[in-house]
């Protein structure tokens, strides 16, 4: 019985050994890796700004944590926003960075919105759709639907009575998209 006992005993320090020797690993990978991931998000944002409000100045607005907009059949959460302004210091539009949840979960999406309440463009900053259906999203196909389309509170994917096709297979992730675009168009006509 004692050796039993011993027997169990050496497994769980055996196991413990492991565990620690695992969490020490994935710490450390975590330390290396986290200022990598945070410059790549922040390039990728820069670079939607850019394309899709070109040549103007972004200010980044404050958007208080737990900010939400409508969109046309979900709540959305609004990430951030940034001011676009011109070379003459006229307000361009803004662009919106919106997170609405698709079949895979988050797909954060920045939205431009020109001065005159039309939307320039968007950009799929990061997503975790299912390869080959939703993940088509940021493909020229899906996403040019959305340029110079009307920020009125009227975009809906075509099985809703919207003009958006939906991707096959994908129409969660479609609506969604569409969701997000729609309520960035909300919330920028509100900075207005």
């Amino acid at each position: 019985m004692a050796t039993k006992k011993n027997e169990y005993v050496q497994l769980g320090g055996i196991l413990c050994a492991i565990t620690l020797a695992v969490a020490l690993v994935l710490g450390g990978v975590n330390a290396i890796t986290v200022d990598p991931i945070a410059k790549n998000a922040a390039l990728k944002t820069e670079n939607a700004l850019v394309a899709l409000i070109p040549d103007c100045e972004a200010e980044q607005l404050d958007v208080p944590e737990g900010t939400t907009a409508e969109g046309y059949n979900a709540t959305v959460e609004i990430v951030s926003a940034y001011k676009m302004t011109d070379a003459s210091g006229n307000v361009a539009g803004y662009c919106v960075e919106v997170a609405p949840t698709g079949f895979g979960g988050g797909v954060d999406t920045m939205v431009g919105v020109k001065a005159d309440g039309t939307i320039s463009g968007i950009s799929i900053l990061s997503m975790a759709e299912t390869a080959g259906l939703g993940a088509k999203a940021s493909e020229p196909e899906f996403a040019d639907q959305f340029i110079d389309a009307a920020g009125d509170g009227s975009l809906k994917v075509s099985k809703d009575g919207g003009d958006i096709q939906a991707l096959t297979g994908a129409t969660i992730t479609s609506r969604a998209v569409t969701n997000g675009v729609d309520a960035a168009a909300n919330y920028a006509a509100s900075l207005s």
